[in-house]
């Protein structure tokens, strides 16, 4: 707010600063008229947007770390661990292992580890691409189900079945090319 309102002082006075320009456009509405000079009026639909997403601040407290930076790569390092974690227990049905035997059991464990694998690269090449702003990763999956690639022995190698125009968008997006 301070920088607003130093920001508004100088379109009134006309005393401007050229690195401001992009905050003068973005976060005010200026008008003039000729009995009372310039006026400049916040945006408040623009400064609300950009508090939503980039004001604020975090606070760690912790005995053992020092160094800032450290303590909020320690913690997002921490945050992606339990969302893993909730990813194995809810989306990928590991609440309940149901299982009678310890080989059993670890086979399962490593099946749902690919399976975190798998789910964290897509997550990540989704963020890459933009594609999270469009759509979850599970609604991504569910969109994607029932594409199906159907193997010929001979000539005709493997097809694809009918791929709708989603899908088509989400394999673009992917980097995906459909014919291999």
């Amino acid at each position: 707010m301070e920088d607003l309102l130093t920001y508004k002082t100088e379109l009134e006075t006309g005393q401007l600063v050229s690195n401001h320009v992009d905050a003068y456009q973005t976060f005010f509405t200026i008008k003039e008229t000729p009995v009372r000079g310039r006026k400049a009026l916040f945006n408040q639909e623009a400064i609300q947007k950009y508090r939503n997403r980039y004001a604020g601040f975090y606070v760690f407290l912790t005995n053992d770390i020092k160094d800032p930076v450290e303590a909020l790569w320690v913690y997002r390092d921490k945050d992606y661990v339990e969302k893993s974690f909730d990813d194995l227990k809810n989306q990928l049905d590991m609440k309940r292992l149901r299982i009678h035997t310890s080989s059993t059991m670890d086979v399962r464990l490593f099946i749902q580890f690919i399976a975190l694998i798998y789910l964290s690269a897509l997550r990540k090449k989704m963020r890459d691409t933009g594609l999270t702003e469009k759509c979850t990763v599970w609604e991504l999956l569910l969109e994607m189900e029932t594409l199906t690639q159907i193997r010929y022995s001979g000539k005709y190698g493997h097809i694809l079945t009918e791929i709708t125009k989603p899908q088509r968008q989400i394999m673009e997006s992917l980097g995906i090319d459909p014919k291999t």
